[in-house]
């Protein structure tokens, strides 16, 4: 069942029936570290995974091939040889492009090296707790999966990530308890890239162009491209000036930067083969909005 057709259903038969809705792949280095226990590792990527793809995030129903295709990789670079733990986290999920064989980026994020500092216990479970906090690391995939699924949702239906950017949200304000200040607090204008600012900025009204420009490059145009490529363009390109406007309210939004790096090859490639006029106002604005990579936008509308 399409996600376009479920968000009728539930508007018109309201119900609560409940599925896994990740499919994230689980991938934990040490290559940095020394250490005779290597098992731990294979037993923290096990049990991470396992967290992330049969804990219930949502009341909504998925099919099983409607999944939320994500991963996470997490970097150890400290290990005490019992329980705690150094590393980095990066994370990035994607969306099938409708009738296309084709999958799209809509998240990738790599945290601050080192930033993500936990405890992991073996043959103890990842226990989440949405009221309380609970640990490092069970706060910190929980908020990633919110993310995940926010950003999958918003490409569906217009804001439609929302209820899910308020659950990051709330984890965050909980997570003020956490001695790891690099991550869950406000450290100043030098740093807004982590997860305090991710959840601010997206569930920030000042900058939900951000969010509607999601919905608006992906169904309204990546999965129109096979029936109607002109009004296709049109939406992405409208969805690019949306992305302007955010940042010319905050240019140091990491939203925004995010997103252009994930998106560039594939909106040069849109408009590799757009009208010349269209491709070169297409292209004044991502020069705007990406300046170190403006020369790579004179590839768009070459043929033409």
């Amino acid at each position: 069942m399409s996600k376009k057709i479920f968000f009728l259903i539930i508007l018109f038969f309201p119900f609560n029936i409940f599925s896994q809705e990740l499919n994230c792949r689980v991938s934990v280095n040490y290559q940095q570290v020394t250490t005779t226990n290597t098992q731990i590792f294979q037993d923290l990527q096990r049990d991470i995974s396992d967290f992330m793809n049969t804990t219930q995030w949502t009341n909504y129903v998925f099919d099983y091939h409607e999944r939320i295709e994500c991963s996470i990789l997490i970097n150890i670079i400290q290990f005490d040889g019992v329980d705690n733990f150094v590393a980095t986290l990066q994370v990035s999920s994607s969306r099938p492009v409708y009738d296309a064989s084709l999958t799209t980026s809509l998240f990738k994020f790599k945290e601050a090296d080192g930033t993500f500092k936990f405890q992991y216990i073996q043959n103890q479970p990842i226990e989440f707790n949405e009221n309380a906090f609970t640990t490092e690391l069970a706060y910190g995939l929980a908020f990633y999966a919110y993310i995940i699924i926010g950003y999958d949702f918003d490409t569906f239906s217009e804001l439609g990530g929302s209820e899910f950017f308020d659950k990051a949200q709330t984890i965050v304000n909980i997570a003020q308890s956490s001695p790891n200040k690099a991550l869950w607090r406000s450290m100043g204008t030098n740093h807004e890239d982590n997860r305090y600012f991710l959840a601010k900025f997206l569930t920030d009204a000042n900058y939900q162009s951000f969010r509607i420009a999601q919905y608006k490059y992906h169904l309204k145009g990546l999965d129109l491209m096979t029936t109607d490529i002109t009004t296709a363009r049109n939406n992405v390109a409208e969805s690019i000036e949306l992305i302007k406007q955010v940042y010319q309210k905050r240019p140091e939004n990491f939203l925004v930067q995010i997103w252009i790096e994930s998106k560039r090859s594939e909106i040069i490639n849109i408009f590799s083969e757009a009208p010349s006029a269209e491709a070169k106002r297409v292209a004044q604005s991502l020069k705007l909005i990406d300046v170190t990579n403006s020369d790579q936008y004179d590839k768009m509308g070459s043929t033409y």
